[in-house]
């Protein structure tokens, strides 16, 4: 049982993990530099602000509202 209750508090300490890796803040800068934007680097560089700092998730949600936005 002691094994069984230290696997759940591995599993409790990776969540943690996870969730403030979530919530790491980027530049907009730091963004267009990272790999896992380098297809929409155009994209970011219009719609994000200069000196603002953004979650990855917060990024991307900025992006496809814009994306998704009417054409007016």
């Amino acid at each position: 049982m002691a094994k069984a209750l230290k696997n759940e508090e591995k599993v409790g300490a990776a969540a943690c993990e996870t969730a403030l890796e979530k919530e790491k803040i980027f530049t907009k800068e730091q963004l267009l530099n990272s790999e896992r934007f380098r297809g929409k680097r155009d994209l970011a560089r219009a719609v994000l602000a200069d000196g603002k700092k953004y979650s990855a998730e917060e990024a991307e949600k900025i992006m496809d509202k814009f994306l998704k936005g009417s054409v007016k």
